[in-house]
């Protein structure tokens, strides 16, 4: 991707960003914990919808053992996940497809093979459909 083309989808990010996030409060919140399969610490999962569709999905993990919380959160437009924050990576979606892979500063990552950001790609999309389906709704 040519450097204008990596300005302009970050700057897109942080305005998705933004603007979901100053919205949240005119919009419907649903709280649900989840258990973890591989441990004893549970998963607190918020979604917020606007006209019953997915706007923000918030996925907190507590390490039972260290006490850390780690987050992943995905903005979603039209119901499509648009941006996911990981602790050490944001990616940009379009079209289900990751068009821009950062590291938790915002600098494109350039150690990424089409592989990695493919298996990557599945494993959040995935990951996202297992946690709006424990409310009852889906990807498009």
């Amino acid at each position: 991707m040519p450097p204008g083309d990596t300005a302009e989808v970050i700057a897109l990010m942080r305005r998705t960003m933004q603007q979901i996030d100053a919205g949240l409060v005119t919009m419907q919140r649903r709280d649900t914990t989840i258990q973890a399969v591989t441990d004893s610490a549970p998963r607190y999962v918020t979604l917020w919808l606007e006209d019953h569709v997915p706007r923000k999905l918030v996925i907190s993990d507590s390490a039972a053992t260290t006490g850390l919380v780690a987050q992943t959160a995905i903005w979603f437009v039209g119901g499509d996940v648009s941006v996911v924050q990981q602790p050490f990576d944001l990616y940009a979606f379009d079209s289900g497809r990751i068009v821009l892979w950062t590291d938790d500063g915002m600098m494109p990552r350039t150690d990424i093979s089409e592989s990695a950001r493919m298996a990557r790609e599945t494993q959040i999309l995935d990951s996202a459909r297992v946690w709006l389906k424990t409310f009852g709704v889906g990807l498009p």
